[in-house]
């Protein structure tokens, strides 16, 4: 779908809504805000919910501060079911009507439909691990108070941060040109986090260590060369799917 479309799904679910949810991952809070979104909402004069999903997968002080630049901030965990109380009560009491529309927008892979369905008590939204499930708005009823439109993840035209698209998880790995030098940030920017899940000795150079993992996990080419290309991917897809953990 091209990004006209997106944009043209994303205008209707805002104005339809009286309620929308901007899904963040709490590992990567201001990369995943969307500030062409937040400014049509409040053009619109929409009530804003920032949802900061995958919770578990990072140490909670380490995020405080970031709540004092988020509106109505709710912290939640899509896959242990953490914050769902919290935030239905959030979205009836600012909603404020007997039948609220909630919208629900973000960056691909941020897990907004897995937000839904928790929300919804049971599986209704599309959910995988591969960005851009989402097709087009699905609207999907909750109660006889709550209906919910699901948006594709959109990312704005004029982003083209590779790197960041890659470890939200909104871009397929293996599209990525160079997976090593988006890997090996990564094992700079986790300090030692990375190291610390595959089990090897941490070390000042990050391309030794993308070597050390691919031995670990004997990811070789002929004549026992580390593949740090493959192993490169394995890193992004590990750290997409919450299992190199940030804490």
């Amino acid at each position: 779908m091209v990004k006209s479309k997106f944009w043209n799904i994303v205008n209707e679910v805002i104005y339809n809504s009286d309620v929308v949810l901007e899904v963040l991952d709490a590992r990567l809070i201001d990369d995943t805000r969307n500030v062409d979104i937040e400014n049509k909402i409040k053009q619109l004069n929409k009530k804003l919910i920032h949802v900061v999903n995958k919770i578990d997968l990072v140490d909670i002080e380490t995020i405080k501060e970031k709540l004092k630049e988020l509106t109505n901030p709710v912290f939640i965990s899509s896959i242990q079911r953490l914050g769902t109380t919290i935030l239905k009560r959030k979205i009836l009491q600012i909603g404020k009507k007997d039948k609220i529309v909630v919208g629900v927008v973000g960056y691909p892979n941020t897990g907004k439909s897995s937000v839904i369905n928790i929300l919804c008590g049971r599986k209704k939204a599309r959910t995988s691990s591969t960005s851009g499930t989402t097709r087009g708005i699905q609207k999907i009823r909750s109660s006889d108070r709550l209906m919910f439109l699901d948006t594709p993840g959109v990312i704005p035209f004029e982003d083209k941060d590779v790197v960041k698209h890659a470890l939200i998880g909104s871009m397929n790995v293996q599209s990525l040109k160079e997976p090593d030098l988006i890997a090996m940030h990564l094992i700079e920017k986790l300090n030692g986090k990375v190291e610390q899940h595959y089990k090897v000795e941490r070390c000042s150079d990050s391309e030794e260590t993308l070597e050390r993992i691919a031995l670990k996990i004997n990811r070789l080419k002929k004549g026992g060369i580390p593949d740090t290309m493959s192993t490169a991917k394995t890193i992004i897809m590990d750290w997409q799917r919450g299992r190199i953990k940030n804490y």
